[in-house]
């Protein structure tokens, strides 16, 4: 469950959003690169005692949105336009665009160190951008279905379950996550990144199918199926910005 609230301090209003959730036990505050809050809390703590916390802890929000403000990242919202920059497991690869007469529905391939969107020769001007889109964003989904498929078969066989159900989502705010009944959802833009860093986010949401919180002994079990994790979790942190459809 989220609410919304704000409050006056520190010469500025600081709007907050209140994210409730049942397996938390202790409350914590976020402040995210795009000038986002959250307030993470337990479920059933009320929204004045919430607000306290947040004016408790004002001037040290507002020391993170300054320094968010002061080295914004650039904008990574993509125009789908020829030329334009895209990731995949890592290396760029431009976008060229191809009006092809002979095809009907568009198909998206990586070929000659490019990604090449084909669509029907009669697409008119005003829907080529959204075409292209749709088309990207199925070609992103259905790879990254391939690659984390492969490596839940490998992981689940080496932490001894059954492979899990999994979807690929598109996700704002998480990398990926597991539902009490070990369903796995996975942000198929993660695809963008290298391999290690998709490779981290699936065994991290896989363990919990063992482990539902990040105690000491799910962060053993992560470290047993990938002993240099926390090399690849630092650069997804670093980097995680950048993986933006």
């Amino acid at each position: 469950m989220r609410k919304n609230d704000r409050i006056n301090a520190c010469g500025r209003t600081i709007s907050y959003e209140i994210v409730y959730s049942k397996k938390r036990k202790r409350a914590a505050i976020l402040v995210r690169p795009d000038l986002g809050i959250e307030f993470r809390a337990p479920q059933g703590l009320s929204a004045d005692i919430i607000r306290g916390m947040v004016e408790r802890k004002a001037q040290w929000i507002v020391k993170k949105l300054e320094f968010f403000e002061a080295n914004r990242l650039p904008d990574q919202s993509k125009q789908y336009s020829e030329g334009e920059s895209y990731l995949y497991l890592g290396k760029e690869y431009p976008l060229k665009i191809v009006f092809t007469d002979s095809i009907k529905k568009p198909l998206a391939i990586l070929k000659d160190s490019e990604l090449r969107v084909e669509i029907p020769g009669n697409t008119s001007e005003d829907q080529i951008s959204f075409l292209v889109k749709e088309t990207i964003w199925s070609f992103y989904s259905e790879r990254a279905r391939e690659e984390i498929e492969k490596l839940l078969r490998i992981y689940s066989k080496k932490l001894g379950v059954v492979t899990p159900v999994f979807k690929v989502k598109h996700q704002k705010r998480r990398w990926g996550s597991c539902s009490a009944d070990n369903v796995l959802r996975i942000n198929f833009q993660l695809i963008m990144a290298p391999p290690d860093q998709l490779e981290y986010v699936v065994v991290h949401e896989l363990c919990h199918v063992k482990e539902k919180n990040h105690s000491e002994r799910f962060w053993k079990l992560v470290r047993e199926l990938m002993p240099d994790y926390q090399e690849h979790r630092n650069n997804l942190k670093k980097d995680g910005w950048k993986y933006v459809l």
